[in-house]
This record gives C-alpha cells, sequence and structure tokens, in this order.
C-alpha cells in the first residue's frame, strides 16, 4: 500500500497498472503514424510547440500536431489514407487530424482536387530518401535505376580515369544484346529502333578501355515498369504546368514505385518554383 498526497491509499496493483497504461500512452505517442505529407509552403509557416521549427515540403505530419500560418502563408497537405488534398492558409492555425486539417484562430482550410485522374495514395511514412552520393572511384553505373519507366531508357556512369573509351550494351534474359555503343561520353540512351520492352529486365553493361585494354566492367541490372504500371504514371501524371503541390505528390508516388529516374524529372521541375526548398534540388540530383 501507499499513500496519496491526500492521504488516500492506493493500492500497489492500481498504482502498477496505472503505471502500464501511462508507459503505453507515451510509447504510443513516441511511434505517432504519420498521417499526411507537406506538398508545398509559401510563405512563414512552422510548428506551433515550444521549438516552433518551420514546416517544410516533404515533411510528414501526425494527428495532433499544429501548424502557425503567418499572414498569406500556405501550406498543401496530401493524406496518406485517401490520398485527399488541402489548401491552409493563414493567418492562423490548423490542427491535423487523421482525417482533414481543422482550423482555429483564422486560418482557412480548402479540400482541393489533385491534377491527376485520380487521388494520389502513398504509403503512410514511406518517404524514399534521396540516394547518398557516393564518392567517384573508378567505373560505377548511375542510371538506370532499378525500374524505369521509359522503353528508351537514359544510360549514365562515371569514372575517375581520363582518356577512357567506353563498350556499351544493353543485354536481355536471354544474353542477346538488344542494344551497343562505342562512346567517349559518359552517357547515352537506348534508341527509338532498340526500344526495350515494359514488363522485361535487363542488365546495362559499360566496360572501360584504354588503348585498346580492358581497365574496368560495371554491370548494372533494371527492368521496364509493367503495363499496368505504365498506365497507372499515365492516369496520375499531372500536367506539366500544374501546382508545384501536384508535381511533388507525383514525384512521391514514382519514388514509392521505384521509378526514380522519372522522379528526379518531377522533382527537378518543383525546384525550379521552389529554390528555397533544398530537398527538392537535392532529390533532384541524388544518384
Amino acid at each position: 500500500m501507499a499513500l496519496t498526497s491526500v492521504g488516500r491509499v492506493v493500492p500497489a496493483r492500481a498504482r502498477s497498472a496505472a503505471g502500464t497504461l501511462a508507459l503505453a500512452l507515451a510509447w504510443g505517442c513516441a511511434f505517432a503514424q504519420p498521417v499526411a505529407v507537406v506538398t508545398d509552403v509559401q510563405g512563414p509557416a512552422a510548428l506551433a510547440n515550444a521549438a516552433g521549427a518551420p514546416v517544410a515540403i516533404l515533411q510528414s505530419l501526425s494527428a495532433g500536431d499544429r501548424v502557425r500560418l503567418a499572414a498569406g502563408a500556405r501550406v498543401a497537405l496530401l493524406y496518406y489514407a485517401d490520398g485527399a488534398q488541402f489548401d491552409a492558409r493563414g493567418p492562423g492555425e490548423i490542427a491535423v487530424e487523421t482525417q482533414r486539417p481543422q482550423v482555429s484562430s483564422g486560418a482557412v482550410v480548402q479540400a482541393r482536387v489533385a491534377a491527376g485522374a485520380s487521388a494520389m495514395r502513398l504509403k503512410p511514412g514511406g518517404l524514399v530518401q534521396g540516394a547518398v552520393v557516393m564518392r567517384n572511384l573508378g567505373l560505377r553505373v548511375v542510371a538506370p535505376d532499378p525500374q524505369v519507366l521509359s522503353t528508351r531508357p537514359d544510360l549514365g556512369w562515371t569514372d575517375s580515369r581520363t582518356g577512357t573509351v567506353y563498350d556499351v550494351a544493353v543485354i536481355d534474359a536471354s544474353g542477346a544484346r538488344v542494344f551497343e555503343q562505342t562512346t567517349q561520353a559518359r552517357a547515352t540512351q537506348v534508341s527509338g529502333a532498340n526500344a526495350l520492352v515494359p514488363g522485361r529486365s535487363y542488365a546495362l553493361q559499360v566496360t572501360a578501355r584504354i588503348g585498346g585494354e580492358v581497365v574496368q566492367v560495371a554491370r548494372a541490372e533494371f527492368r521496364v515498369a509493367p503495363e499496368e504500371l505504365q498506365a497507372q504514371a499515365r492516369v496520375l501524371a499531372p500536367a506539366a504546368d500544374a501546382a508545384v503541390s501536384d508535381r511533388v505528390a507525383y514525384a512521391l508516388w514514382l519514388e514509392q514505385n521505384d521509378l526514380r529516374d522519372e522522379a528526379r524529372r518531377w522533382w527537378a521541375a518543383a525546384a525550379q518554383s521552389r529554390p528555397e526548398q533544398g530537398s527538392l534540388m537535392e532529390r533532384a540530383g541524388a544518384r
């Protein structure tokens, strides 16, 4: 037994149960699942907590988070559960709830229709991190990524040597060379006459030669996205002049489907519109 601050006796079993409940609640808060992701920010916007950290594009928000918006500031949110998108405008605050943001202190929230033909659904908390740029040691394939949309993908590699000639080959599952080229450049593209087949796997092989002698061979496997995924990408793709939030949402969807080559183009376009958001340019240049 133990005495409370007012002298009431509390059984040890009750104290133990209360402690367990408090620990469970604290654990749940510490690992709260994000419910939305920020797809655009314009003007001063910050978390309404003691730290007051600025809100940035690609930041995940959990239920219970509050965002403070200055006059004229705007934040766009995309909800993981159903792909619903919202624009919030200041001055005022919004509270992130499980289904939609709620307003206080004069802020305004409007639901918006996505630019694509259907909702953009993302995996909760599944934001793909930008790839780490490795030091350029020897020969290394940097493109294409493991999955591509294009049937004529860009091919690229880096090399720390100079005066090198490269024999480039794209090889199918049977071992046949469906594209070949010799070049001194460190990038090329599969030509139209050699278009690859959706749903099939290939390997890119780059052979580095100096003075006729082979000095290194680099190889990377990749797949052209199947027709079903290609069709889905076409349906979801926003127009080239779509809002930044739509371009960011689509780039995230591409990344989550391992279509990073295509995503980089959309990151680059979004970065031009929001140069102050460094995360966009990092993703555009990540290899």
